[in-house]
């Protein structure tokens, strides 16, 4: 693979991309199995919805957002940087988010304390929490993003990249579900691109960071560059 895309990601080590392979499988086997449950009843076990607690797609979910702080924590100590422990912090938060239902419970209270309309209450009151924690989060990792080697700059932005995809499934995607019932076709759809969505780019996240951290991947700004075809780096 010696698209922009791939190449960034580290597509061209065989190790990540074997990786790649199997999470993107699980991700997606995960929508399929939820769609098939939700339009033709198999399997008839509801443990693989989305958006229920517990199910066995959170909890997938929260493997990979585990996987990812790790990941993260272990590039920040081994290499002395700091953005990187920035990094970590964003996916204990996103695990401890999902895990606890921060955003849903501190919807209630923002909502409560503001005179917001039914129904806008809980996607405002939502929009409002995950505005402020994000804000906090990425201050921290623009102050060690300015203090951060060539390499980790660029990893920082392919993260950034793959962040903003995760904040537009499960902020964007998930404040239009907030205006629609819990039941018919827009539900499931919406559910599957919202919850699904998350648990695919986190596969990705983990799929990059492995590479960092046990592939030698360094996506340097001349990674990120457009490339000729054909002048990819080799495989390994």
């Amino acid at each position: 693979m010696h698209t922009r895309a791939a190449a960034a990601l580290g597509l061209h080590h065989r190790p990540v991309v074997g990786l790649f392979g199997m999470l993107v499988t699980v991700a997606l086997g995960l929508n399929l199995i939820f769609l098939t449950h939700s339009f033709l009843g198999i399997p008839e076990w509801p443990g693989f919805r989305f958006a229920m607690e517990r199910s066995v797609p959170e909890v997938v979910g929260y493997v990979f957002a585990a996987w990812a702080a790790g990941l993260a924590l272990y590039l920040a100590v081994a290499h002395r940087q700091a953005v990187l422990a920035g990094w970590s912090a964003v996916f204990v938060v996103l695990l401890a988010d999902d895990y606890f239902m921060l955003h849903e419970r501190m919807a209630k209270v923002v909502s409560a304390n503001v005179t917001i309309p039914y129904p806008y209450g809980q996607p405002v009151g939502e929009l409002v929490w995950l505005a402020f924690i994000g804000a906090v989060l990425l201050t921290a990792i623009a102050v060690g993003y300015r203090f951060a080697a060539p390499e980790w700059k660029a990893a920082s932005r392919v993260l950034t990249v793959l962040l903003a995809l995760l904040v537009l499934c499960g902020v964007g995607i998930d404040a239009v579900h907030g205006f629609t019932t819990n039941r018919g076709v827009w539900h499931v759809v919406l559910s599957a691109l919202e919850d699904g969505g998350e648990v695919l780019l986190l596969a990705v996240v983990v799929t990059f960071l492995y590479g960092l951290a046990f592939c030698g991947h360094r996506p340097t700004p001349e990674t990120l560059q457009l490339r000729p075809s054909g002048t990819g780096p080799p495989r390994r």
